[in-house]
């Protein structure tokens, strides 16, 4: 190698004899070194949101707090997803529990809200919709032999199940009926979407099943 191709890998941080710069190899170790971050957030929303459940069963009716944890809860559903394309550490089983923890979270919040509203029908029949859909896809999931990806409905589905109990959280100290009702019916919706994804879901499955295997 010459010299000025010498000076010039060296200016650039690269070793003349390596297949790979010297700042790869450190990124690389770098990421190797966070690699568990992503996971750990989303064991931490798990863990988190039954603690907000309780919150909200024994705090919501008088205080916004619940409302908030809520919320901020919800917002970090992107963080431990940008935190594992940022550092090239997606896993499998990152990427099922990630759905899970959102679950977790709507399927504590509106135990919580149906236990606060003593077992009425209006909110646990789309209470019980949502989680035995929720169940059911997470079982699904699975079965090795089965493909399921996230569909853009099911996306859908879970931003109506956080904005409806967002709103009923708003609602219950402020005693705001009309944005109460509000938040009801979009998680009536979200029950309907529910249970019309599950069909898909099913649906697919039993098409993989039966696809003949090489």
């Amino acid at each position: 190698m010459g010299v000025y191709a010498l000076v010039k890998a060296l200016n650039q941080g690269l070793d003349p004899d390596a297949p790979h710069s010297y700042h790869t190899r450190m990124d690389q170790r770098s990421q190797t070194a966070w690699a568990w971050v992503p996971n750990a957030i989303t064991l931490s929303r798990c863990i988190l949101a039954a603690a907000v459940g309780v919150w909200i069963w024994m705090s919501a009716p008088v205080s916004l707090w619940p409302f908030a944890a809520f919320v901020l809860l919800a917002l970090t559903d992107f963080l431990d997803g940008w935190a594992a394309r940022r550092i090239g550490a997606i896993t499998p089983f990152g990427t099922f529990l990630d759905p899970v923890a959102d679950k977790l979270l709507v399927a504590f919040a509106l135990i919580a809200l149906s236990a606060l509203q003593n077992g009425a029908a209006f909110l646990v029949i789309p209470t019980v919709a949502v989680i035995a859909r929720d169940l059911i896809a997470t079982a699904l999931r699975l079965v090795p032999s089965i493909d399921m990806p996230v569909s853009r409905l099911a996306k859908w589905k879970t931003a109506f199940e956080m904005g409806g109990i967002a709103v009923m959280l708003l609602a219950l100290p402020t005693n705001l009926a009309s944005i109460w009702g509000a938040g009801v019916m979009v998680i009536w919706a979200a029950a309907a979407l529910s249970v019309y994804t599950l069909g898909l879901y099913v649906g697919a499955a039993l098409a993989d099943v039966k696809r003949p295997r090489e």
